[in-house]
This record gives structure tokens, C-alpha cells and sequence, in this order.
């Protein structure tokens, strides 16, 4: 029996933040540290199910007898460790000498066989036994020597009365502490078997690709960035130096870690180029005359590689920021807009670009902050983008010094806001041209009776295209006269509950509407249905116009399909004026005190609305009233610029408003 120079209690206590499935994980990295190329983890269970012993077999070097007491006998320490550059190479990856102990956390004994090559080149084999505890002695083949087996060198050791151990949980643990190793040097054929099934890691790689370069003495560097799914652990992101025998012989960080951004990245390197390069820093005094750090094909190796994982990391930053915007909004942080208004819309734009922006720039900056934080930060940006030049700039002052940008992150900040910002205004001011065009070729249409506009051919052609102009983030479900049964068919395929068969039963089911949109509101959950009938201009709007509409109303109501407790109707019947009969002005007076314009009839979720086009004009130039007059639009009521109907719709349908 050999003791080990510390008590049992000892051993424990110095290793009691060792938690049971890091442990069963070294033992692993001990079989890739002895050259394995193959794992296996086999369990047992007992009668209720419960993991009983777990069995790793590795097809490594085995341990050497002649160099046991190295292995077992100091605590503490490990030989794997006198290499200093241990931390600049992934195997030997262990290097504390505690790996053999860390079995007490979840086992009683621990139970090696091991078979070895001596200096002969004969196979000899033996075991070793521990139990926890008496950690700090074990016992070594029953005090015999090894002795000499026909089987292929390797370990194999069992822990036994296991407990709180779930294979689930272990296999988890295993592909986040291996992926990237076993990615990385695949071409070496390491497997990791789980129950006798391979473990495959390559859902843990978000994007692989090679990456050429050549300088003009070195032509043969095969170069491969990995760009992965999620964090490394404890292996930051790094360059990988392989020899031409495929060895890596050198690893170090690259520039782009902790940076919050989870831009996870690995990057290996093979050229006969690393087969005697000299890897460690030189000292002023020291003189070296193998390739080194300091050489030019080196450095520019280097800076390349590094350029391009700048490029990636921006595309990747800008799709995160993104995401992290759609975050903010499910998590009710961001502030709400008008989605009808365009000026909110502009506003909204001009916010996700600084979030963007300074997203990109820093990641770090939104890192660690709870969601009253988060409320906080981004409505105090909110408030700065809504003020002058002056402020803004003062609050970017502010950023730069809170969050420690270098020169070039500065510049990357700076040109990403100018081009974001730039981008959003021109889109704005292209949006809001294109919308001033549509209304003006609309009033066209409806207020030039040299035209002879018709109703389906001219006004509905163009507000079927604009149909922003009776609400934004609608979605178009039928036009060009739909009946009621279409209606219901594209309505049911919206909420996912697609029947090409459906039909109402209702004697007007095959009354034809004009426009019918539909829209989901986010924060109510509420589907939000708009039908709106337009009349030829020269009809004037009275009882009889009204009357079709409240039958529209009457259909809709009287199927329960279209009248689920999550959805609303408005109908708005739109003209150019009102007959002379003085009906309709007699129910918007009846109706005035609910205080909405045009509102005529209300019961439920059900409303209906009369609106001349001069209305829906005047209610597109209030809600844009801020942009039109920032952006120095001019706009009047209606200008000649078509010599017919037909031309003013082409133009309408076919510019960028349309949707």
C-alpha cells in the first residue's frame, strides 16, 4: 500500500469546489493527455435506475509503472505541469495533479486497469485501487508487478456506488467542455462514445471557412476559422499553430476576447512554416535566429486574419443587435410608437440605430443590466436623439468615457451612427416623397372630374396598393370585390387555421367588399380587422351607402368565426361628399358624443365610420405634419400632374409607398 503525502481529509477539503461532473470530465482530458484518440463512457445502473458505476476506456499510452509515483504519490503537483508553456497548448490539458483524487465527489471506490508499453516495447498491464476514504493512500496490483498481456496499451478505470449522477446532465457537461476540441482537431479521428452511441458535436458550429493567404516566401498556410454556437468555457478564443504533421505545437488569445458580444471564434493555422518556429516572446537581450513573433510574414499572417474576423464580427454584431432590440421590445423595455404615425416610425428608426450603433461599437455596455436598467438607459437615449445636435454629441462625449473606446472603436462608433443615421433619414425622406406622391395622384382621381375616375379600376387600384393611409402594419387579406366566404378562408389562414372549404351561411355571402385588412396589435394580442368600401367620386354618400355597409356589419356579426373575443371590426365607407338629404350629417350627430371624427354607429367591437376623401387627406397631413415641415415638404391640396386617371394609378401603384 502506497501513501500519498497529505490525509484524506486533507485531499477533500482542498478540493471540495470540484463538482462531480467537472471531475468525471478530467478523467476524460486524462485519456486524451496519454495520446487517446477514442473515449467511451459506459454506465450501469441499478434496480431502480439510479447510475451505479461508470466505466471510462481510453485508447491511450496507458500508465507507465515505472513512472506511477509521479502520477499518484504528490498532490498537488503533476509532471504534466513543469512544462511552462502547458497554458499554450490544449494537450496535456490537465496540469494541477488532483484529477485522480476528484472521484470522492461522486463515487466511493475508484478502480484502474491500465496497459503500457515498458522500455522494452512490451505490453505490461496492472491495477490500481482507491477508496474514498483513504484518499491518501492506494493500492497497486495486490503488491505484484505487471505483468506482460497481449492487449493494445490503454486505461480503463470504473467508479463504483456511484450517486447524483444523471447521464442527461453528464452528457451535457461533456459536449460543452469537449466541443471545440474535438471540432477543432477532427482530422486527428478523436471520438468521445456515450453508451456506446458517438457524441456528435457539430451543432455547437455556427460557421466554418477557410481563409487564404500567401506571403511571398510561405505558400502553403492552410488556414480555418470557426465561429461557434456558444461560449468556449474556460477556453478563450484563440489561434491555433499545427505543424505540417498535423501536431499543434502553439495556441495564444486572439484580440477579440471579453467583449460580452458572443462572437465565439477558433481559428488553426497548418504550415510547415511552424515546424521549428520559436514561439515565446524574446527578451531585449536575446538573440534568436529560428522563425519567430517578430517576423514580417508572421505579423502580417496575423493582422490578416485578424482584419477578417473584424469584418466577420461586425456582420454578426449587426444581425445580435437585432435580436437584442427584439429582446427589449418582448420584454416590454423598449418604448412604445405610434405604429399609424410616420413620425413615430421615424423616431423608432432613429432609435434602433443608436442602440444598433452602440451595440456594435461596445457590446459590453448593455452587458449585466437588469430590465428597469435597460427601461432607464434606453429612454434617456430616447430623449437625447429627440433633442438638438448639441445635446446628442455631448451624450456621445459621455458614451466615449463610460465605455473606454480605443481610437479605432471610436472610428468603427462613429462611422456605423453617421451611416445608420444617414440611412434612416434618406429611407424616411424616400418613404415620405413616395406617400406625398401616392396622396397627390389619389386626389387626382377623386377630385378631377375631368378624369371620370371609376371606383374599382382607379381609386380602389391605388388604395389597394396604399392602404397605409387607414392604418399602418396591416396586412392586406382581400381586395378587387371579395365575398364574405373568401373573406372568412383568408381570414382563418391568417390566425393559422387554415379551411379552403369555409363558408357562411348567410343569405348576402356573396356581397362583395372593396378592401379588407387585417393586423395583430402586440401588446393587446387583439386581431384588428379594417373593411373599407370606397364609392366612384361622383356618388355622394347618404343612407343608401350607409345601409350597405351596416349589412357588411350584419354578416360579419352573424358568424361566430369572424367574431372571436380577441377581435375588432371598424368599417369606414369613404366618398368625395355627402348627398343633400343631410343624413349623414344627422348620424355623426348622433353619434358625436363618443368624441371620435366620422364615427356613425357603435355596438361592441363594432364600429362603423364615414369619411369624405378631403378627411383622410387632412388626417395624413396631421400625422405627418412634423416630418413634413422638418423635411421642408410642401404640400398642397392637390396638384395637375396627370393627363388622366389611368396614368395617375400607374404612377401610384408602381412607387416605393406601395405595398
Amino acid at each position: 500500500m502506497e501513501n500519498i503525502q497529505i490525509t484524506s481529509d486533507g485531499i477533500k477539503k482542498n478540493l471540495k469546489r470540484i463538482k462531480p461532473y467537472n471531475a468525471i470530465c478530467e478523467y476524460i482530458w486524462n485519456g486524451f493527455d496519454a495520446g487517446a484518440t477514442q473515449i467511451e463512457i459506459i454506465f450501469e445502473f441499478n434496480q431502480i435506475e439510479n447510475v451505479s458505476s461508470i466505466t471510462i476506456i481510453d485508447n491511450g499510452n496507458g500508465i507507465n509503472y515505472d513512472e506511477l509515483s509521479l502520477k499518484f504519490k504528490p498532490f498537488n503537483d503533476s509532471e504534466k505541469a513543469t512544462d511552462n508553456n502547458n497554458s499554450h497548448h490544449s494537450i496535456p490539458h490537465g496540469k494541477h495533479g488532483i484529477g485522480r483524487f476528484t472521484f470522492f465527489t461522486f463515487a466511493s471506490k475508484a478502480q484502474w486497469y491500465t496497459v503500457y508499453k515498458d522500455e522494452n516495447a512490451v505490453n505490461k498491464a496492472y491495477s490500481i485501487n482507491m477508496n474514498c476514504q483513504s484518499l491518501n493512500s492506494y493500492d497497486v496490483n495486490n503488491n505484484n508487478l505487471p505483468v506482460v498481456v497481449q492487449e493494445e496499451t490503454g486505461t480503463k478505470v470504473e467508479f463504483i456506488n456511484v450517486y447524483d449522477i444523471c447521464p442527461d446532465a453528464l452528457l451535457k457537461e461533456i459536449k460543452n467542455e469537449f466541443f471545440w476540441f474535438i471540432c477543432l482537431y477532427s482530422y486527428k479521428n478523436y471520438r468521445i462514445y456515450f453508451n456506446n452511441e458517438i457524441i456528435d458535436f457539430s451543432d455547437y458550429i455556427r460557421e466554418r471557412f477557410n481563409f487564404k493567404y500567401e506571403s511571398e516566401q510561405i505558400k502553403d498556410f492552410n488556414i480555418t476559422i470557426t465561429l461557434w454556437n456558444c461560449s468556449l468555457g474556460k477556453e478563450y478564443s484563440k489561434f491555433y499553430f499545427i505543424n505540417s504533421t498535423g501536431d499543434e505545437v502553439y495556441k495564444f488569445n486572439t484580440t477579440l476576447n471579453n467583449k460580452s458580444d458572443g462572437f465565439w471564434h477558433s481559428i488553426t493555422i497548418k504550415s510547415k512554416y511552424f515546424n521549428d518556429f520559436y514561439f515565446e516572446v524574446n527578451s531585449d537581450d536575446e538573440i534568436n535566429f529560428s522563425s519567430n513573433r517578430n517576423d514580417k510574414d508572421f505579423k502580417e499572417l496575423i493582422q490578416k486574419i485578424t482584419d477578417e474576423l473584424i469584418r466577420k464580427r461586425r456582420s454578426y454584431l449587426k444581425k445580435a443587435s437585432e435580436k437584442y432590440i427584439s429582446s427589449l421590445i418582448d420584454e416590454n423595455v423598449y418604448p412604445n410608437f405610434e405604429e399609424t404615425n410616420i413620425l413615430d416610425k421615424y423616431r423608432r428608426s432613429q432609435l434602433d440605430a443608436i442602440i444598433e450603433s452602440l451595440y456594435q461599437a461596445e457590446p459590453q455596455i448593455f452587458s449585466g443590466l437588469n430590465n428597469p436598467q435597460k427601461k432607464i438607459f434606453i429612454r434617456l437615449l430616447n430623449t437625447i436623439m429627440d433633442s438638438n445636435d448639441n445635446e446628442k454629441e455631448a451624450l456621445f462625449s459621455l458614451i466615449r468615457e463610460i465605455i473606454d473606446l480605443d481610437e479605432e472603436d471610436q472610428k468603427n462608433f462613429n462611422e456605423i451612427l453617421q451611416k445608420t443615421t444617414l440611412t434612416n433619414i434618406i429611407s424616411t425622406i424616400r418613404l415620405l416623397e413616395d406617400r406625398l406622391a401616392a396622396v397627390q395622384a389619389l386626389k387626382e382621381v377623386v377630385f378631377n372630374k375631368k378624369f371620370n375616375s371609376y371606383e374599382v379600376k382607379h381609386v380602389q387600384a391605388i388604395v389597394e396598393r396604399h392602404f397605409w393611409l387607414f392604418g399602418e402594419q396591416y396586412h392586406l387579406l382581400t381586395a378587387a370585390e371579395p365575398d364574405f366566404n373568401v373573406a372568412l378562408r383568408e381570414l382563418l389562414a391568417f390566425k393559422g387555421k387554415q379551411n379552403k372549404t369555409a363558408k357562411i351561411d348567410s343569405k348576402d355571402a356573396n356581397k362583395e367588399m372593396d378592401i379588407y385588412l387585417i393586423r395583430q396589435n402586440r401588446e393587446s394580442q387583439c386581431f384588428e380587422n379594417i373593411v373599407v368600401e370606397l364609392k366612384r367620386p361622383i356618388v355622394p354618400l347618404g343612407e343608401e351607402q350607409l345601409s350597405q355597409v351596416k349589412r357588411y356589419m350584419r354578416v360579419i356579426k352573424s358568424d361566430s368565426r369572424f367574431n372571436s373575443p380577441d377581435s375588432k371590426w371598424t368599417f369606414i365607407l369613404v366618398g368625395n361628399r355627402f348627398d343633400s338629404t343631410g343624413y349623414i350629417e344627422g348620424e355623426l350627430e348622433n353619434n358625436k358624443n363618443h368624441g371620435e371624427s366620422g364615427l356613425v354607429y357603435e355596438t361592441g367591437n363594432h364600429k362603423i365610420y364615414v369619411k369624405t376623401w378631403s378627411q383622410i387627406f387632412e388626417d395624413f397631413s396631421v400625422k405627418n405634419e412634423y416630418l413634413l415641415k422638418k423635411l421642408k415638404f410642401k404640400q398642397e391640396m392637390w396638384l395637375e400632374k396627370h393627363n388622366s386617371a389611368d396614368e395617375a394609378v400607374n404612377d401610384a401603384v408602381n412607387n416605393t409607398a406601395a405595398v
